[in-house]
């Protein structure tokens, strides 16, 4: 007997305009919208055990930080802290988040993203249907890229530029796998769920 559910939602956490953006080697703030920024929840059931997946358009979320979002998680559904996992899609046009921030617009949006990804992980266990899961696994050749190098004196650096003299080796081997998990649901759309390390 199949007990596999699964469950999808999404919710729009775009910025307040004016905040700072991260990703560059500058200052930038945001001035529009081209693209909304998102998160997005899997949620997940067999039998007792519940779990959620939840993607955060970002750069990077501090450790202490994912803690705080992965406790608000759990507190709007029940489920436990460490049955829940927050990715970020490295996105280098979203705004920072800091828990301590003195910047009063990112302390705002920073607690806002919370408040959102308590919201996601609800109506993502509201959507929870009988499911079937399937899994694959593809390569995308020459998307990814190792951006950080030893260099002869010893250090790494992080895109000490092309051709440059002082290169050894990059610090790995580039990941071009493609991993997809998909759940065909019972009455509802199916979710497919895609990994892929850019860099």
């Amino acid at each position: 007997m199949n007990k596999l559910k699964a469950g999808f939602a999404r919710v729009n956490i775009n910025p307040p305009m004016g905040i700072p953006i991260r990703g560059y080697y500058k200052p930038r703030f945001a001035e529009g919208v081209l693209d909304d920024l998102e998160a997005n929840a899997l949620a997940l059931e067999c039998g007792e055990e519940k779990a959620l997946l939840i993607c955060v358009d970002h750069c990077g979320i501090e450790q202490n930080l994912c803690s705080d979002y992965r406790k608000s998680a759990s507190d709007a559904t029940g489920i436990p802290m460490e049955n829940i996992i927050i990715s970020q899609t490295h996105t280098h046009t979203g705004p920072a988040l800091e828990k301590n921030s003195e910047d009063a617009l990112i302390k705002e949006y920073t607690d806002f993203v919370g408040k959102r990804i308590a919201d996601v992980a609800q109506f993502a266990v509201a959507d929870l249907k009988d499911a079937k899961m399937g899994y694959g696994k593809g390569v995308a050749p020459n998307v990814a890229f190792v951006r950080r190098y030893v260099m002869k004196d010893g250090s790494v650096k992080t895109n000490p530029g092309v051709n440059n003299p002082d290169i050894v080796r990059p610090i790995g081997d580039t990941d071009e796998s493609v991993n997809v998990l998909r759940f065909d649901r019972e009455g509802a759309d199916t979710i497919v769920y895609v990994n892929f390390a850019n860099h």
